[in-house]
């Protein structure tokens, strides 16, 4: 059995997780209708390393357990 989030801020992490981790499965549904060296591909581009880092940023902060809530 899947343990529960203890805390506040253990809830507000993973909510955190799932809602980038959505965003990024859709931004790259969204890669398979854009052309490589438009504008768009390069928005893309951007958007898809904020997401990868919030998610690493989410991540770290799950593992050492900071509670800032």
């Amino acid at each position: 059995m899947a343990r529960r989030p203890s805390s506040l801020s253990h809830q507000i992490w993973l909510s955190i997780l799932a809602v980038s981790i959505a965003m990024l499965l859709l931004l790259g549904w969204s890669f398979l209708h854009l052309e490589p060296g438009t504008p768009s591909y390069v928005i893309g581009q951007v958007s898809a390393v904020v997401v990868v880092v919030t998610i690493l940023g989410t991540l770290l902060a799950l593992t050492s357990d900071w509670v800032p809530f």
